[in-house]
């Protein structure tokens, strides 16, 4: 019994002792761990720096031990060991640098890291660290939250129907800075893009919280089918000395062809809520005058990409291709037509189809304009309309032929055995509008084509001849400047002048192209040369 009691004194003395020495070690040895910066954003890394050191000779000192998984990945970077004299003996300071990049968001405790010096454990906690979403910063000196986002109105919408992309900037102080704070939005190369204005002094509560809003609108047209992918968005927050970049998420969506059941054989690609409506500038002239047709397409949806309404085939009437005119209203657009009855009586503009797919109600829309009645009188020139009654039709179909051979052998007779002057006057009672107009015709159907005259030649003769025979000038080519001059002294609007010069440039181009004109082109040149004499005859 005694020597039990003996035994277990030893081993108690034995315990006291080392007790006591790991004591001794523990005041002379000093462990930390320290983490910067404290607040990081999920995008970004921390460091961790571990270090060991004491008033003692450090000897048998080992790495240090911690699991910081799956809050954090640890990379080792490097460790360095810094010598120094302590009572002339070499005392050693050692340090672990580390990257912690994070894996999670929100405020995480980060566990013990376990030193080893001479197989004792020494313990250090790193303490909290605060990870923050890429999308938002909580300021470390006025603890103000900002915050992004970036989110659209539809993420399957149909091909061209109009999207609302919006960034937010949310915050709850204004930064300690002068600089400006601008996003950086992405690109969108799918889409016709609409930039709309900025709204500002807007509040919202989230969980709690009361920010100001900062919003950037963008109004997408896509206009490309099948997924895309719209890139993230981005806002510089120029922090003194640690600027923070944040970072909204990229945003995917479902682009939607059009459906083909239902739609219209006249659908030219239009999708919105539209109507259209007709007007003209009179309703009353004489044949072969012009009048002007308006057609307004008004409504929502991309109007850039409306196309006028084919208006070609209108009985009574030759009709020029549309211009789009000019509009007070963003949300309509107006295509004018330059419009000439070629017969007299009661004609009628007749109703014009405007098809277009409503993606709201998911179908296809018609609207269509009401009938618009034209009275065309009689020439007072005496101009022949190309479509009278029956009775008067044949009247004309007996009598030209008779008066195309009395003319004919007239012309012959003065060629031949007169033989005026290039700068002789036809008769008195002919008029330089006459006399155009008759060339067109003539040229219309082939007469004045011969093997050493080409239709171009021929054409743009007839208008230089228009123009000498109104200045009292002999025949010759004019140049550019001369024909605005008379223009501009005949008052001609100057879109008149701009297609008087280009028919010119078109029969000049023609005359060396290796291709011929087709039928089709010629008579729309005759036509277009035609209404230019009427421009110069109403002025």
């Amino acid at each position: 019994m005694y020597r039990f009691q003996f035994n277990s004194g030893i081993t108690s003395l034995v315990l006291i002792l080392m007790l006591c020495t790991t004591a001794s070690y523990s005041q002379d040895v000093q462990v930390a761990a320290a983490i910067t910066p404290r607040h990081i954003q999920f995008n970004e890394k921390a460091t961790l720096e571990l270090t060991i050191s004491g008033n003692t000779q450090m000897k048998h000192i080992g790495t240090p031990t911690f699991d910081f998984l799956p809050d954090f990945l640890a990379v080792p970077l490097h460790s360095k060991a810094t010598p120094y004299l302590v009572d002339n003996k070499i005392a050693v300071k050692m340090a672990w640098i580390y990257e912690l990049i994070p894996q999670k968001v929100g405020k995480i405790a980060l566990s013990d890291v376990q030193f080893s010096y001479q197989g004792v454990p020494y313990i250090a906690n790193p303490g909290a660290i605060i990870v923050s979403a890429v999308d938002t910063y909580r300021h470390t000196v006025t603890g103000g939250i900002h915050k992004i986002d970036a989110k659209i109105s539809n993420s399957k919408p149909y091909l061209n129907e109009p999207i609302a992309y919006e960034f937010r900037y949310l915050y709850t102080t204004v930064l300690p800075t002068m600089e400006a704070i601008t996003p950086i939005l992405p690109k969108f190369p799918e889409f016709f893009v609409e930039e709309l204005s900025e709204q500002d002094g807007v509040t919202e509560t989230i969980n709690g919280i009361t920010y100001q809003v900062h919003k950037y609108v963008r109004r997408l047209y896509p206009q490309e089918t099948g997924k895309v992918l719209i890139n993230p968005a981005y806002m510089k927050l120029p922090i003194k000395g640690n600027p923070k970049t944040l970072k909204t998420k990229p945003i995917a969506l479902t682009v939607q062809n059009l459906p083909e059941i239902g739609k219209p054989a006249n659908f030219d690609g239009a999708v919105g809520d539209y109507k259209v409506t007709a007007q003209v500038d009179r309703n009353r002239l004489e044949v072969r005058k012009t009048l002007t047709l308006s057609l307004t397409i008004s409504g929502k949806g991309n109007l850039h990409t409306v196309k006028p309404p084919s208006v070609t085939s209108v009985s009574g009437f030759r009709i020029e291709p549309p211009i789009q005119s000019e509009s007070n209203s963003p949300n309509n657009r107006i295509f004018t037509y330059v419009v000439m009855p070629i017969k007299s009586g009661i004609l009628q503009i007749p109703t014009i189809e405007f098809a277009c797919f409503n993606p709201k109600e998911r179908n296809y829309q018609i609207s269509k304009t009401v009938p618009i009645s034209i009275t065309a009188l009689p020439n007072s020139n005496g101009v022949v309309s190309t479509d009278s009654t029956s009775q008067s039709t044949l009247l004309v179909l007996t009598v030209i032929p008779i008066i195309a051979g009395i003319i004919l052998a007239i012309f012959v007779l003065y060629r031949v055995k007169l033989k005026p002057n290039r700068g002789s006057t036809q008769a008195d009672t002919a008029t330089p509008a006459t006399n155009a107009f008759g060339a067109l015709e003539a040229l219309r159907e082939g007469k004045l084509e011969t093997n050493r005259t080409t239709f171009e030649e021929a054409l743009s003769r007839i208008l230089y001849q228009y123009l000498c025979e109104l200045e009292g000038l002999t025949y010759r080519k004019l140049n550019t400047t001369e024909i605005q001059a008379i223009c501009q002294k005949a008052n001609i609007p100057e879109r008149v002048q701009k297609e008087f010069l280009d028919i010119l440039s078109k029969c000049d181009y023609h005359r060396f192209s290796p291709v011929l004109m087709s039928s089709e082109e010629r008579n729309t040149l005759i036509s277009r040369a035609d209404l230019i004499v009427h421009h110069f005859e109403e002025a």
